[in-house]
């Protein structure tokens, strides 16, 4: 049975603006990942297109449009990585990988609304094809809360569960 993974990393202020780069390949060379193979990157696709802007001016944008005071340490946004075992993945023809991500797309969509998702974006130019979304942590009352969305590890958990029996149905 092959792993349905999915993982959470919460990103404040400082981090939005490297996370986007990884995102949309903005690098020429990648030190830090040598996996990444430039010349596939034309390959890479979105399933949710980013914002025409930085994902930190529609970040603000959308806290300003919610009404929610924010701190200096608060969570703008949370990036979730999700892909499955490589096994699984490379055995898959390009549109069911396709199909595994967009399935995925919703799932994660159900879970913390359409509309606070940022970018969601598929890297077939590393190893194991995989998706990073990129979503705001606003909750349906207009908090900007990370913990209210993802909780603690037993929700986290929890999240991994639904979320490996929903790609395995």
């Amino acid at each position: 049975m092959p792993y349905a993974i999915l993982r959470f990393q919460k990103r404040k202020a400082g981090g939005v603006a490297a996370c986007e780069r990884h995102n949309k390949r903005k690098k020429e060379a990648y030190k830090s990942n040598p996996d990444i193979d430039v010349g596939r990157s034309k390959d890479n696709y979105h399933l949710v297109k980013p914002p025409r802007y930085t994902y930190k001016k529609e970040i603000n944008r959308m806290v300003a449009e919610a009404g929610c005071r924010t701190r200096k340490d608060s969570v703008m946004m949370v990036e979730t990585l999700i892909t499955a075992s490589p096994e699984f993945m490379n055995s898959l023809l390009p549109e069911e990988q396709k199909e595994y991500f967009s399935m995925s797309l919703d799932f994660i969509s159900e879970r913390v609304g359409k509309q606070n998702i940022l970018s969601a974006v598929v890297h077939m130019d590393e190893r194991t094809p995989h998706m990073h979304l990129c979503f705001v942590p606003l909750t349906p009352d207009n908090k900007l809360s990370a913990k209210s969305i993802l909780g603690n590890q037993k929700s986290l958990s929890e999240w991994q569960t639904a979320y490996h029996e929903r790609m395995s149905a």
